[in-house]
């Protein structure tokens, strides 16, 4: 039998929370909560200061700190002086760090990978286009 068709905004909500236990599930099978799998992904990118770290998260700067203090503990991250503020500190990945980063990335992609694979390639790009003009309308 042949499923339903959802409206956009159904449809988005099941696709998102098919992720989200995706990356739930990766991030445990990691050790990683699903804030600091975030983190770590953001660091994997681009090492950056405590204050950008808690505004691309949206925490307040005592629960940065907190999160940032467990994951420099687990051996995960470290913070050193910024050398732009030296009020500040940047964090960045650790080697072991940038390992479990690099593997939740791989898991990450595999998932999603096999969740679109029911789309053909024209599908796929289409879906890319739509998804990304909802997250600018996100950004605006």
């Amino acid at each position: 039998m042949a499923a339903k068709n959802l409206a956009a905004g159904p449809a988005l909500i099941r696709a998102a929370t098919a992720v989200t236990e995706h990356y739930e599930r990766i991030s445990s099978g990691l050790g990683l909560t699903m804030q600091q799998a975030r983190l770590l992904f953001i660091l994997h990118r681009r090492p950056t200061n405590m204050l950008g770290l808690g505004s691309a998260l949206r925490l307040t700067k005592s629960t940065m700190t907190g999160v940032v203090a467990r994951m420099e503990s687990a051996g995960l991250v470290e913070r050193v002086p910024d050398a732009a503020d030296r009020r500040n500190f940047v964090v960045t990945p650790t080697d072991h760090g940038i390992k479990v980063a690099a593997e939740f990335e791989r898991q990450l992609r595999t998932e999603v990978r096999r969740m679109l694979q029911v789309l053909d390639a024209s599908e796929r790009e289409t879906l890319g286009v739509l998804l990304t003009a909802v997250i600018a309308g996100q950004d605006g």
